[in-house]
């Protein structure tokens, strides 16, 4: 199993926890949302200091592997390039160029400029395992509507951009993956990009918890098993919210009390193995200081066994 929190979480109680309950992979996630890019330069300036390279040096030394996950496109291309470059950001609905969410993915400046940037960001975090997770931007409406992107899907715009992103950090590590986030409006099966040497997919179905939630048959099975099908089983990896205390906080402090799922963990757990998944993963953020200052510590007992 694999687990995120947030940047502030990470404390020597964490490590002896993803210690104690067998925790492969520990991965940073700084907030997202419409401030992620900002939550983003937050954490690798905190990255810089020793204080808190020395938290991630004893989470490796206990064992634990180290990850960073985060929405990216924001940073990625600077939102202060809009006042001289617009077209390089997205198009919206009614035809005007807006500089939130995303940006043209028809543009070859503007993926250019995505590109280098990621391989430069991947070289920022500190001790990072060689998987990247550089996700578009945190919206359900992150596609640009201008006549050229209007003639691929997101999920084609999306493989698109992890596949440039890729190549320029393989310039630096070789052996760097890359992964497609299926969340959203990418919760689909890319159909005209073709290379996916080094990418891998992370699903991450968040409708499951939102307005009742959907269940996995009909339908959503069929599309889980398509993407499955065209990226491959050896590295896919499920991004659940089984832990995710801020989901079931509403993204608002302080926390609410936290009751796992038991049943229905162990029920996805046997799910997702059956479906072909050796990788799973959950956010657990919300479980840090505060939320042990006012509940006492958060039954992780399944999480071993994931």
């Amino acid at each position: 199993m694999e687990l995120l929190i947030h940047p502030e979480e990470l404390s020597s109680r964490w490590i002896d926890l993803a210690k104690k309950h067998r925790v492969k992979r520990l991965s940073i996630h700084p907030w997202g949302g419409k401030n992620a890019h900002r939550n983003l330069i937050d954490l690798l300036d905190t990255l810089e200091t020793p204080e808190y390279r020395a938290k991630i040096d004893a989470l490796i030394d206990s064992g634990v592997e180290v990850g960073y996950e985060f929405h990216a496109a924001s940073y990625l291309l600077p939102r202060e390039l809009y006042a001289e470059h617009p077209e390089y950001f997205r198009m919206d609905e009614n035809g005007e160029r807006v500089e939130n969410g995303n940006f043209c993915f028809s543009n070859a400046d503007a993926c250019a400029i995505v590109a280098k940037n990621a391989a430069t960001l991947a070289k920022k975090l500190y001790r990072s395992a060689n998987e990247y997770y550089f996700w578009l931007d945190d919206s359900r409406k992150g596609s640009c509507c201008c006549p050229e992107c209007k003639k691929r899907s997101f999920a084609d715009h999306q493989l698109h951009i992890m596949n440039l992103m890729l190549r320029e950090i393989r310039k630096d590590d070789p052996d760097a993956k890359m992964c497609y986030l299926a969340y959203y409006e990418s919760l689909a099966v890319p159909t005209e990009e073709t290379n996916r040497d080094g990418i891998f997919l992370e699903y991450a179905p968040i409708d499951r918890y939102n307005n009742g939630g959907f269940l996995l048959e009909g339908e959503n099975l069929e599309v889980l098993r398509n993407l499955l099908d065209f990226f491959g089983k050896d590295d896919a990896k499920v991004l659940e919210y089984w832990y995710d205390n801020s989901l079931f906080s509403k993204w608002k402090k302080p926390p609410v009390s936290f009751t796992p799922d038991s049943e229905a963990i162990l029920r996805d757990y046997a799910f997702y193995r059956d479906l072909g998944f050796k990788n799973l993963s959950s956010f657990a953020c919300f479980l840090g200081a505060d939320y042990v200052e006012l509940y006492g510590e958060p039954d992780l007992s399944l999480v071993s066994e994931g």
